[in-house]
Parts: C-alpha cells; sequence; structure tokens
C-alpha cells in the first residue's frame, strides 16, 4: 500500500460488534482498517452514482 498520513480512529460499540467486525475482516483475509475503508469506497461509489 502507498504510504499515507494516517491517523487513530476510536468507535464505540459492543463486544458482540467488535467480535463481528473482527470476523468479517479476518474471513476476507484483511484488517478491520482495510475492511472499513473498503466499505467507505463502496459507499462514497453508491452516493457518485445518485
Amino acid at each position: 500500500m502507498a504510504e499515507r498520513n494516517m491517523v487513530n480512529l476510536t468507535i464505540t460499540m459492543t463486544r458482540e460488534e467488535r467480535k463481528a467486525l473482527k470476523q468479517i475482516a479476518l474471513d476476507k483475509d484483511m484488517t478491520v482498517s482495510a475492511l472499513l475503508r473498503e466499505w467507505l469506497k463502496a459507499y462514497q461509489e453508491k452516493e457518485e452514482k445518485q
């Protein structure tokens, strides 16, 4: 991945939500951060089409 100016993000969620998020990332063989970036990109593309 290209070098980026990264920041830390704190998210409040339940233990169950955290576990589910980590499991989804594990199933896709990626980090939670990469998963969130993928979801954000998909959301932004969807919004652009509207």
